[in-house]
C-alpha cells in the first residue's frame, strides 16, 4: 500500500524537548547538540569571547559567534560548521548576518513574552470557554452575576497556568524576568477578557433590535440610492458613525434634510445589523 502524499508540517517544541533528545557521543557534538547549543546561545544573548571588544547591540534571540569558535566548541571542521549553518538557514531555523570575521545568528524563537494575539493560541481553552460563558449571557440564559463569577474563575485559572509556565522557564531567576513577564501577561489577559465582555454586551443590546423593522433601510437602498452598492457602503459608514460617534451631528451630507433622513434610518440600520449578527 502506498503512503499518502507527503505533507509539510510545523512542529512546536520547548527547549526542554531538545535537551531530552541530546545524546552525548564523545567530544564531537552531534547535529542535535549543535542546534541546541545555538538555541542556548541565542536565548542567553551569547557573545564569543573573541569578540568582547566589538560593539554590537544584540536583539532578543540573537548571538554573536565566529565560525572558528563554533568549530572549536563542537569539534567540527570550519567547513562543516558553515554547511550546517547554511542548511539550518535554508530550513528557516535561523538567520545569519555576516560581518567581517564573525556572524550574528538570529533564531526565530517564541519566548515567554506573550502578546494579545497569542493569548488564544497558547491558551486555546481560554477563548473557547469565555465565548461559551458569554454566549449564554447574550441570549439571556444566565444572569450578569453568574456569568461574572465564571469569568473571574476563568481569568484566575488561565493566569495561574501562565505563571506556572513562566516559573518553569525562569527557575531561580533573581533578575525578576519571570515576574515582569507575568505582569505583562496579566495586563494582556485583562484587556482580552474585558474586551470580550464589552463586545458581548454590544451583542446583547443589539439582539433586542432583531425584530424591529429594517424595511425603511432596504427601501432607501433600492429607491433613493438606485441600488448603488458603493453608495450604500458609504451610507452605512455614516450610520455607524452616527450611532457610535459622540459628534453624531457631523456628517458628510450636504443639508439638514439629508442629516435628518440619515437619523431616521438609525433604527432600521440597527435592526439589520442585529439580524445579521443572529445569522452569524
Amino acid at each position: 500500500m502506498r503512503n499518502r502524499n507527503e505533507m509539510s508540517a510545523t512542529i512546536s517544541a520547548n527547549v526542554e524537548v531538545f535537551d531530552y533528545l541530546k545524546e552525548k557521543v564523545g567530544d564531537r557534538k552531534t547535529k542535535t547538540e549543535a542546534y541546541c547549543d545555538l538555541l542556548d546561545k541565542s536565548l542567553a544573548g551569547f557573545v564569543s569571547p573573541f569578540l568582547r571588544k566589538q560593539d554590537y547591540d544584540l536583539q532578543p534571540c540573537q548571538c554573536h559567534v565566529t565560525v572558528s569558535g563554533l568549530a572549536s566548541e563542537w569539534h567540527w571542521h570550519r567547513a562543516t560548521v558553515r554547511s550546517f549553518l547554511e542548511t539550518l538557514e535554508a530550513f528557516g531555523q535561523l538567520q545569519r548576518t555576516k560581518l567581517a570575521k564573525s556572524v550574528i545568528i538570529t533564531m526565530p524563537l517564541q519566548t515567554a513574552n506573550v502578546s494579545a494575539e497569542r493569548i488564544g493560541q497558547e491558551e486555546p481553552g481560554f477563548a473557547m470557554s469565555l465565548q461559551e460563558v458569554l454566549s449564554d449571557w447574550v441570549i439571556g440564559k444566565r444572569s450578569s452575576a453568574d456569568v461574572g463569577k465564571s469569568c473571574g474563575q476563568l481569568f484566575r485559572r488561565t493566569l495561574a497556568q501562565m505563571t506556572e509556565r513562566d516559573n518553569r522557564s525562569y527557575p531561580d531567576n533573581g533578575s525578576g524576568t519571570a515576574s515582569a513577564n507575568i505582569t505583562r501577561q496579566e495586563d494582556t489577559l485583562w484587556e482580552t477578557i474585558l474586551g470580550c465582555i464589552t463586545y458581548a454586551a454590544l451583542q446583547r443590546v443589539l439582539r433586542k433590535s432583531r425584530f424591529d423593522d429594517s424595511t425603511p433601510l432596504i427601501q432607501f437602498f433600492r429607491l433613493d440610492l438606485g441600488e448603488e452598492w458603493g453608495a450604500f457602503i458609504e451610507v452605512s459608514k455614516e450610520l455607524a458613525e452616527l450611532i457610535l460617534n459622540e459628534k453624531s451631528d457631523e456628517t458628510d451630507f450636504d443639508t439638514d434634510e439629508d442629516t435628518e433622513r440619515l437619523k431616521s434610518l438609525r433604527s432600521p440600520f440597527i435592526s439589520l445589523l442585529a439580524k445579521a449578527q443572529e445569522g452569524d
